[in-house]
């Protein structure tokens, strides 16, 4: 019985080992089974098809509403203040022509009625010398008459004297009275020529007098103060009562019926407005003369829209983007500062819901708008068109540095391309020749480790319709999948 023992532990151990080398020998042939080599499949891309965009380009820039115009109303006559209008307060609206202060207009009265009795005087004056004038050429006429007379008399004592019929006493007094008659037409002609030139002067003087009492006039009205504009005021100096000189500031005015708007564009961004004006063509610039050239600084006017959102509804004014703020680009920035005019700024509209340039649909009209005023913070929609060739790709097939991934005969291949601008879930790319153009297919699925000139194999491609989407908004057709082979 004990030598049994041994031999059971031997048998059980051998078989206990035996078995584990048969299951060891077992998994690795399971193990190297799986290993078997196979062939590899294919990466499979779902791709988008690039489409050529014809919507322009639209983009958007923060801006601050400044006034047009603000105007300083100074004092033109000195005097005391002795009315000043209610609505001639700080915040006030006021109208074109309503009167907001007035100066003592007595002394000024004064003077336009003194002036008023010197030209009457001047009148009265020049009246007597054209009667003096009038009796000065009757006398001169009855000269003349008196002369021819005695001129005539002065002949036949001479003939008398010739046949001796006379005497030389007679031929004397004869020429003596001729003479006198002589020397008093001469008188008179004189006396003329002098009244001739007294009219003058009083006649200048005259209107001298005229030309005072236009200028006694102008400052009696310039003792009423009004707005020359429909304005808000927004500084007031001036109290009743108040004794001011001339040139002292009373008043300043804000142009309420138009306003602008401050911004500041990049210089690709001034270049599509540059772009987008009609018979703009860049080789033709070297030929053009200097007085073409002078064109080339003029402002592109471009249509904008400026929004403001208040209490989550977006309102919209229609503007103008004409002009540079300023001769220069920032410094500070490198960004060129502009102006644009909203021309009615009590035309307003609601933009439909979305944000900004996704929004779609007709504006409505407010009734009661808010205010566009000064020192707000707007946005502002730009639109341009250049002529360029322009291409709309999804943005989750950028890369960083603008790379994109095309699938072409079934490989892949990289390339580079330069944003324009961004339009919702899409960007918007320029066309380049050997680079991206429309009808490329854009890959959009993720890839781990892409390699230039691999094969893959495309799972779907989505087509878009051209031009179905708004600029700026994803297209409410939704991509249809076409199964590739």
């Amino acid at each position: 019985m004990k030598t049994t023992q041994p031999i059971l532990r031997t048998v059980f151990s051998i078989l206990i080992v035996g078995a584990a080398v048969v299951g060891f020998i077992m998994l690795g042939e399971n193990k190297a089974r799986k290993r078997k080599p196979e062939r590899s499949a294919l990466p499979n891309v779902e791709t988008v098809i690039a489409v050529d965009h014809r919507g322009g380009i639209e983009f958007d820039v923060d801006g601050v509403v400044v006034p047009y115009r603000q105007i300083n109303l100074a004092a033109q006559v000195s005097g005391q203040v002795v009315m000043k209008s209610n609505q001639c307060r700080l915040g006030r609206v006021v109208k074109k022509g309503d009167l907001l202060m007035k100066i003592d207009p007595a002394d000024y009265e004064l003077e336009v009625r003194r002036l008023k009795e010197e030209l009457s005087q001047a009148d009265a004056s020049i009246g007597e010398l054209d009667a003096e004038l009038s009796s000065v050429e009757n006398r001169i006429e009855a000269a003349r008459k008196e002369l021819v007379i005695e001129v005539r008399q002065l002949r036949r004592i001479e003939d008398l004297l010739k046949r001796r019929a006379g005497s030389e006493s007679e031929a004397d007094t004869a020429r003596r009275a001729e003479l006198n008659t002589r020397n008093a037409l001469q008188t008179l002609l004189d006396e003329k020529q002098l009244i001739g030139r007294r009219r003058i002067r009083l006649k200048s003087a005259k209107e001298l007098g005229e030309a005072n009492l236009d200028r006694a006039e102008l400052s009696l009205r310039r003792t009423e103060i009004r707005s020359p504009i429909d304005a808000v005021v927004v500084a007031d100096n001036v109290e009743q009562d108040s004794y001011v000189q001339t040139g002292t500031e009373m008043v300043t005015l804000q142009d309420s019926a138009r306003l602008d708007v401050t911004c500041k564009l990049y210089a690709k961004q001034m270049n599509w407005l540059r772009q987008s004006q009609a018979g703009f063509d860049a080789n033709s610039m070297a030929d053009q003369t200097t007085a073409d050239r002078d064109n080339v600084y003029h402002f592109p006017e471009t249509p904008v829209t400026v929004t403001y959102q208040l209490g989550g509804v977006r309102y919209a004014w229609q503007g103008v983007i004409d002009r540079y703020d300023g001769a220069g680009v920032d410094p500070q920035t490198r960004m060129i500062p502009c102006r644009i005019h909203v021309e009615n700024p009590e035309s307003v509209t609601v933009m439909p819901s979305g944000d900004g340039a996704d929004a779609t649909g007709p504006m409505q009209r407010v009734s009661q708008p808010p205010t566009l005023m000064s020192g707000m913070f707007v946005n502002v929609i730009v639109n341009a068109k250049p002529p360029i060739a322009l291409v709309r790709i999804p943005a989750r097939a950028v890369g960083p540095g603008g790379i994109v991934w095309t699938v072409n005969d079934g490989k892949l291949k990289r390339k580079v391309i330069t944003v324009a601008t961004s339009a919702g879930n899409d960007v918007i790319a320029y066309q380049q020749s050997g680079g991206l153009v429309a009808g490329d297919a854009i890959v959009v699925s993720p890839l781990a480790s892409p390699v230039d000139g691999i094969q893959v194999q495309e799972a779907a491609r989505q087509t878009v319709p051209v031009g179905a989407m708004p600029t700026g908004k994803p297209s409410a057709t939704s991509p249809t999948l076409e199964p590739t082979q």
